[in-house]
């Protein structure tokens, strides 16, 4: 039997992603040593729980390998051809970054559409509940980023306020390294090992820290997908407190792997802050620029 193998990336947590083909089939691969199994469990595992509401965006779970000789392990998807995200949007025009964060908003909010059992709501709460213990963490272990009490003294002087927006199963580190598209638009979302119960708010809080830096259009876009243009009032409060909270405990938990790694969360917490003006406002610039309604207007003309 014929065999071709290309390797598609490698992400920080040494999980390597890959396309294997035969004659006849054609299959995404996660694999990685057996300390890297937790991760290809869960990404697994996800697959089963969101394909059903999204079958033509999620790659179809197969069969996952978890006693491969040596010491390899591995999990095994259906796969269609296609590309990265990045790689698109470096190349279209504005109009169509924002049609594509549509269709990304659109699947999230399928994603975030499968029912809850009882139990997954309580560790969604609870989940909720944690993020005191995750600033306390922040104060006590964790690197200390410059100007973070404006996001402190964001989130104590509101947090009286803060509930649980919504339950979901998160989708989890919404970034679009993690996400391709097919020749004729589809969108694909490739396994997430950070899927879990949790707010819908952090999915969105993700987008922001992995994606508003870059590509403001394309997060404009998911919003609106998600809210079919008609975003309630009170979902911007809990995504502001949430990005506050992601610019705190999520940069510096990451600033601590490194130097490099601190000078770049830095920028990041501080960009996050800025787009939010100090976070004494909850739509982030981004959304509020008045070049985005020109966008918009030209994507609709488009009929993107």
């Amino acid at each position: 039997m014929q065999l071709s193998y290309r390797k598609l990336f490698t992400d920080g947590n040494s999980v390597e992603y890959s396309v294997i083909k035969t004659a006849s089939t054609r299959c995404l691969c996660l694999q990685g040593d057996k300390k890297v199994l937790p991760r290809i469990k869960k990404a697994y595992k996800s697959a089963q729980f969101f394909y059903e509401a999204a079958p033509d965006n999620i790659f179809e779970p197969i069969s996952i390998n978890e006693n491969a000789e040596g010491n390899l392990v591995n999990a095994l998807f259906t796969y269609k051809d296609a590309g990265f995200l990045k790689d698109f949007l470096s190349v279209v025009p504005p109009e169509w970054q924002y049609a594509a964060g549509k269709k990304i908003g659109r699947i999230l909010k399928d994603l975030h559409s499968v029912s809850l059992t009882q139990a997954q709501i309580e560790k969604a709460n609870q989940r909720h509940s944690s993020y005191m213990e995750k600033i306390a963490s922040y104060v006590a272990e964790l690197p200390h980023l410059k100007n973070d009490r404006i996001a402190m003294d964001a989130i104590s002087t509101r947090y009286d306020y803060f509930s649980i927006f919504r339950p979901v199963m998160r989708y989890g580190s919404l970034k679009y390294q993690k996400i391709m598209t097919t020749h004729d638009g589809t969108i694909l979302m490739l396994p997430s090992y950070s899927y879990g119960p949790g707010c819908m708010c952090e999915d969105f809080a993700s987008l922001e820290f992995e994606n508003a830096g870059l590509y403001p259009v394309l997060c404009a876009g998911v919003i609106d997908g998600y809210f079919s243009s008609v975003v309630p009032v009170k979902f911007w409060m809990h995504f502001a407190l949430y990005s506050a909270l992601y610019s705190l405990w999520k940069c510096a938990l990451k600033a601590k792997e490194s130097k490099e790694m601190y000078l770049k969360m830095q920028l990041n917490s501080d960009r996050i802050r800025e787009d939010f003006d100090n976070f004494k406002k909850p739509i982030p610039t981004w959304y509020s620029n008045p070049d985005l309604l020109k966008i918009k207007e030209k994507a609709i003309k488009l009929a993107l």
